[in-house]
């Protein structure tokens, strides 16, 4: 709008300049000189005659000074108009084009404060000389709480900045904790925005801010300080996005982010905490130390199992051996065994009383060998 309005008086300047430059030009000669007037004498109006002798010498010595010629005046030029001409038209230029990145969006509006429309796309665009921008960032934006400070945000945009969070878990323990929140704004919501809250920084502080501090201070209630700060704060982190995302989606922000940090709480919490970490760290040990005795029992019992089964197994085998040993010794491979260990002994073989002998000799043999 601030060029439109310099392009407008440029261009009144301009139109001044080339309507006087055309008057002058009109009047002026063909020659462009001029004689100057005669100079009056110093002692008056009249030059009287002097009564003595005086002043003869001095009026005779006095010459009569020629006019001096004056140069020929120069035509007047449009040149001026010319200069103004072209800054009002860069001006005017300035006022209908314009240039977005990638990551913006911008709002038209009219002379009058209505919106004539919205653009997403990057690169160069027209405009009508009358109207504005209105420009909204739709990059991932951070909304951080974090530390101590003054207590009053600082908001950039849609980017917020300020002190840490303070909220109740269960059992009315105050938790103070950091946070930190990334989303993106869908650039097609920018015109219905712009309607509700005229700037991007306006819908941060009314919308965005809000809705952020309700839910993440809404969502620990329920747990307690130990759960909050230790094995449920990952679950905390995702419930807050969901409800974000169920908060915020109809004005066309996503969130994408949610991080706590530093989640601290009163002295008297603090000790209660640190005894039950430390009671949940011995449960854990004798957990542990319980499993490691069950899997080592489990072990032995399976070991034994297994020796067992073995002991069965060979019994089995050694049984099914000696029946087979058993079915297989007749008396003729039992009495040609006997045989071969006599033959093979060098010793001194006892037959108990009562065996029948092994050997069974022939008589008539025996005859003759005598």
């Amino acid at each position: 709008m601030l060029w439109f309005v310099v392009s407008i008086v440029f261009t009144l300047i301009t139109v001044g300049l080339v309507v006087n430059t055309a008057k002058t030009r009109k009047n002026f000669t063909a020659t462009g000189l001029s004689l100057p007037a005669e100079p009056a004498d110093s002692s008056g109006i009249f030059n009287l005659p002097r009564l003595d002798g005086e002043g003869d010498d001095k009026g005779k010595s006095r010459k009569a000074k020629k006019p001096a010629a004056k140069k020929p005046a120069r035509k007047p030029s449009y040149l001026p108009a010319v200069v103004t001409a072209a800054i009002a038209f860069g001006s005017l230029a300035a006022s209908t084009v314009y240039t977005q990145s990638v990551g913006q969006a911008s709002v038209l509006i009219n002379a009058g404060g209505t919106i004539a429309g919205q653009n997403t796309e990057p690169g160069f665009a027209l405009k009508a000389p009358w109207q504005s921008l209105s420009r909204w960032d739709l990059f991932s934006q951070s909304v951080t709480y974090a530390g101590s400070g003054s207590g009053i945000p600082d908001y950039t945009g849609g980017q917020v900045s300020g002190q840490s969070v303070t909220t109740s878990v269960l059992g009315g323990a105050q938790a103070e904790f950091d946070l930190s929140v990334v989303y993106s704004l869908d650039g097609n919501h920018v015109e219905s925005l712009f309607r509700d809250y005229r700037s991007q920084e306006r819908f941060t502080k009314q919308v965005i801010e809000p809705g952020i501090l309700a839910v993440v201070r809404d969502v620990p209630s329920p747990y307690t300080p130990v759960q909050f700060r230790g094995e449920k704060r990952g679950e905390a982190q995702d419930l807050m996005l969901e409800r974000l995302n169920s908060r915020l989606n109809k004005y066309g922000v996503e969130v994408t982010v949610v991080n706590l940090q530093n989640i601290s709480f009163t002295a008297e919490v603090e000790e209660s905490i640190k005894a039950v970490e430390v009671a949940q760290q011995e449960q854990a040990k004798a957990e542990a130390n319980l499993r490691a005795t069950e899997i080592s029992a489990q072990a032995q019992i399976v070991e034994a199992e297994a020796k067992a089964k073995a002991a069965v197994a060979e019994a089995e085998g050694q049984a099914k051996a000696n029946d087979i040993l058993t079915k297989s010794l007749t008396d003729k491979v039992l009495q040609q065994k006997w045989i071969d260990a006599i033959r093979d002994s060098n010793g001194t073989i006892v037959v108990p009383d009562g065996a029948a002998p092994l050997l069974n000799l022939d008589t008539k043999s025996s005859a003759k060998s005598e």
